[in-house]
């Protein structure tokens, strides 16, 4: 599988094309979206066909796919995606970079992506059609599950993430947390118990403080 087609052509899509060109084995041949939403024929100088009809023009037994839908729905609409995907016989492709530090014997399921500089510790597993941004760090023996997003977060150990979950930027899970299915776990909280499947954790946002900052004229020096 070594041409594979990106469903999609906004910004995941256009990060998908830089990591699978710059850091993979693959080649990248055209891009598909639904015929709906077929704007341009072409976008980073390569082919956009209608999804309807792309296994005409690049088929399945010639062409893998990579779906780069983001976490809308709770990620509901990437899993559908993946499997019209697979419905049409296209083999899943995924991305591991190499400035990954991944335990040797990772699984990696099909359309997961796991981007540079996110550590997943041994016995960890990652679940198919999930992303895995930047900086994050999974623990030893975690398991985060199917059609999850993940931004640059930190897990303990034994960490149990359900299926269509999204943990934001610089969130923390201690240790042995079980979290349910469908949670949304905001930007910089901090969850120290289970969650019940479908919940929403929020953390406090900064607020300006009354001074102004030309009231600092020192600062930085």
């Amino acid at each position: 599988m070594g041409n594979i087609v990106i469903f999609g052509t906004k910004a995941f899509a256009e990060i998908a094309h830089y990591y699978f060109t710059h850091d993979s084995p693959h080649t990248v041949a055209a891009f598909t979206v639904d015929a709906a939403y077929l704007k341009e024929p072409m976008y980073k100088g390569l082919p956009v066909v209608a999804f309807e009809e792309v296994e005409r023009a690049f088929p399945p037994d010639e062409h893998g796919m990579f779906v780069a839908v983001g976490f809308h729905k709770m990620n509901q609409l990437r899993a559908e995606t993946a499997a019209r995907a697979e419905a049409k016989q296209y083999e899943l492709a995924s991305f591991v970079s190499s400035k990954a530090d991944v335990a040797a014997d990772l699984k990696v399921h099909p359309n997961t992506m796991i981007m540079e500089r996110a550590v997943i510790q041994p016995f960890a597993r990652i679940g198919k059609n999930s992303v895995i941004w930047s900086t994050s760090r999974i623990g030893f023996h975690s398991c985060i599950g199917d059609h999850c997003w993940i931004t640059s977060a930190l897990f303990g150990e034994s960490v149990t993430v359900g299926d269509y979950s999204f943990v934001g930027l610089n969130a923390t899970i201690a240790s042995f947390v079980s979290l349910g299915r469908r949670n949304l776990i905001g930007a910089g909280a901090l969850v120290l118990h289970d969650t019940k499947d479908g919940e929403i954790y929020r953390s406090r946002a900064s607020r300006a403080s009354r001074v102004k900052s030309d009231r600092l004229p020192h600062f930085g020096t």
